[in-house]
Parts: C-alpha cells; structure tokens; sequence
C-alpha cells in the first residue's frame, strides 16, 4: 500500500474529535483494505508492532532533528528554530519538505511495507555506528516522503502520531466493516480475539 493512502487517513483522523467519525473513517479504509496489508493496524495506533512485543522505535528528538536537517538539506539549528515555534517535529518536517527543491522531489514512491521495514531495522540496531545507521535509514524514507508523509513519519519515529486513536476506536471500525450482526455483538466477538492474541493486526 501506498504511504500516503495512510497519511491522508492519519490526517482525516485527526481532523475530527468525534469518535463516530473516526470510526467511520476507519471502516472505509478498512474495508478497501487488503488482507496482506493487516500490519499498517500497527502504524495506525503509532506502533510496528503487536502489544506483546517489548520493542519500540525509540527515536529521540535530536536523533530526529538530524535526520530532518540531513533529509531537507537544512541548517540543524533551522530545524530547532522551526520546532521552538511549531511545537511539533512533524509539521516542522513537513514545512520543511515543501521547501526542498523541487529537484528532489521526485522520488520514489514510499509504501507501507517499506515504512516498517525501516522501522523495524531501528530496534535490532546496537554497537559501533548505530547513530548513523538508524539515521540513514530514517533519511532514506524521509528524502522520498511528500510533506504529508514526511510529517506523519517522523510523528510516528517519535511516538506522537496527534491523531486521536485508541485501539478500541479501530475495534469498533473492524466491527462496522466486516460484521453485519448487532454491533453489540461484533465488538465483544472482536475484543475477545483480541484480547486472546494480543494482536489486533492477525485478528484483522
């Protein structure tokens, strides 16, 4: 799947307070969704992976301020300048990305199976290097990223994806998609699944 199909949902959901609307964007997106794209439930609650599983992105602001400043060839104090006023380390991605030159903008296509495979290369990463090779995969997503992607990537490094999702709100999603029983009985049927396997992506 297309990055930026996700994006514009991360961005329609966080558009909206209102639970019934999420949900209702949700079960769009899931019902247009394929089987083998059941991993992008783990980006949508900001996660690479299942509950059970320990490990995390764990990417710090200034590891991520860098990554920026090399993927948008900015003055690393720009990029703090820029946070400093916005508050936000995507938006200031995002902006930035817009001002890159137009030269660099025709990249690849990013999807989301190249997302978490970079993702999921930042956790495994120890020993000599590591800084510079967790950066170099991170500027390889964002030097391909449109300012959409680019914002919602770097969120997600982060741990602050600002959209408003719970896991019981894409539950609920699942059930208005895939079940035409009483939605009472859906979301039990499904919170028992997932409560059983801890993983709402193979309960999808």
């Amino acid at each position: 799947m297309q990055y930026k199909k996700l994006a514009e949902v991360y961005e329609a959901l966080s558009s909206t307070t209102k639970r019934l609307e999420k949900t209702d964007i949700l079960s769009k997106f899931l019902i247009a969704m394929s089987a083998s794209d059941r991993d992008v439930l783990y980006l949508l609650l900001g996660r690479i992976y299942p509950e059970y599983d320990e490990k995390k992105i764990g990417i710090s602001e200034q590891l991520a301020i860098k990554a920026i400043s090399m993927a948008t060839g900015t003055e690393k104090e720009k990029v703090v300048k820029e946070w400093k006023a916005l508050g936000d380390l995507g938006l200031v991605s995002e902006r930035l990305t817009k001002g890159k030159k137009q030269s660099t903008l025709h990249s690849h296509i990013i999807t989301t199976e190249k997302v978490l495979e970079n993702l999921r290369k930042l956790p495994a990463l120890e020993g000599k290097g590591t800084v510079n090779k967790k950066i170099a995969l991170i500027v390889e997503l964002l030097t391909s990223a449109s300012p959409i992607e680019a914002k919602y990537l770097v969120r997600t490094l982060i741990g602050d994806l600002r959209i408003g999702l719970k896991e019981a709100t894409l539950r609920d999603a699942m059930a208005l998609a895939f079940f035409n029983t009483g939605k009472k009985e859906a979301v039990m049927s499904l919170q028992k699944a997932i409560d059983k396997s801890n993983d709402i992506a193979s309960v999808f």
